[in-house]
């Protein structure tokens, strides 16, 4: 009950002193986590969750790539996150056994293309790149999300409000810093 007691008003006090959202969540989420062992929303560990703010640079990590199992042409495949175990090669038919990052499932696929992040330099209609479809016209996206969420590549419809650092693809506005363009080829 005492230690019932010091986490509520840990708690309490983390949010009245917090001013910043991603604050506030980082404080309840960690509270919450050291409570439940690592349940309702907390780090597994019982720590401060991470979280994603306008502030945090959201990229993959080093050795990410973009993968999919798809057997459809790459412009036509779903992509995700993950890391390469074995190397696509004759002796693998061509396939790359890939570790996804979203639910650390092993996969065999056929698409490996790896990608950085877009700049201004790199947008002009028709060019190709790596959007997340689901957030459209979002200007924040979580690093999170942005690691473990679906994939697509699309070609730049128009460059009309890149000055306020958004591309549209298939009709949709995107923000710039979201944005992938693959250094691998696609077929």
């Amino acid at each position: 009950m005492k230690v019932l007691r010091v986490a509520a008003f840990v708690l309490a006090s983390a949010l009245v002193l917090a001013s910043c959202a991603s604050v506030a969540q980082g404080a309840v989420s960690g509270a919450l986590g050291s409570l439940t062992g690592g349940l309702g929303g907390g780090a597994p560990s019982g720590g401060v969750a991470a979280t994603g703010s306008a502030t945090a640079v959201v990229d993959f990590q080093s050795g990410e790539i973009l993968a999919s199992p798809d057997a459809r042409p790459m412009m036509d495949s779903g992509f995700y996150v993950a890391k390469v175990l074995t190397p696509a090669s004759p002796a693998t038919k061509n396939q790359a056994e890939v570790v996804f990052i979203a639910d650390g499932k092993k996969v065999w696929v056929n698409h490996v293309v790896g990608s950085r992040k877009a700049t201004k330099a790199d947008i002009t209609v028709g060019a190709t790149l790596f959007f997340l479809p689901g957030w459209a016209d979002h200007d924040r996206i979580p690093a999170d999300e942005y690691r473990k969420d679906y994939w697509e590549l699309g070609n730049v419809t128009s460059v009309e409000y890149l000055y306020k650092n958004q591309v549209e693809i298939a009709g949709n506005l995107y923000y710039l810093d979201y944005l992938r363009v693959p250094t691998d080829p696609i077929n």
